[in-house]
């Protein structure tokens, strides 16, 4: 979890990513709290998978993503549920278009809504 919710902590994502490349082993955060919040880049954050949501930056409910790494290194994820092409063979189902086209705009809003920030909180000083 790179920004708890509840009690405000941001988790040295950019730390623990650097152990992990270290070590070698695949790193996933939730990154849903963090993202439009402060800043998250996965290449600096060697973040290899990385959970996303929509409404938690003005989008709409029910949308969320999965980052997964395509290089350095790419990472593979088995299908859990087997069935049609959507995707690239990840997922079968239709796929709300609406609120997909909805929440691919919304970073841009919430870039401009919450300045990066020191802490957690949306009443912090910022600059």
């Amino acid at each position: 979890m790179a920004a708890n919710n509840e009690i405000g902590v941001l988790q040295p994502i950019g730390e623990i990513g650097a152990i992990a490349k270290e070590k070698g082993i695949l790193f996933h955060t939730d990154a849903v709290q963090a993202v439009g919040k402060v800043p998250f880049d996965v290449n600096a954050s060697n973040v290899h998978m990385a959970s996303l949501t929509a409404h938690k930056i003005y989008g709409p409910k029910g949308v969320g993503a999965l980052y997964v790494r395509r290089r350095n290194p790419r990472v593979l994820l088995t299908p859990i549920i087997d069935g049609g092409g959507h995707e690239r063979g990840m997922r079968s189902g239709t796929l709300n278009v609406r609120a997909s086209s909805g929440s691919a705009r919304r970073p841009r809003f919430a870039a401009w809504r919450w300045p990066p920030r020191a802490c957690g909180s949306r009443r912090c000083a910022t600059g």
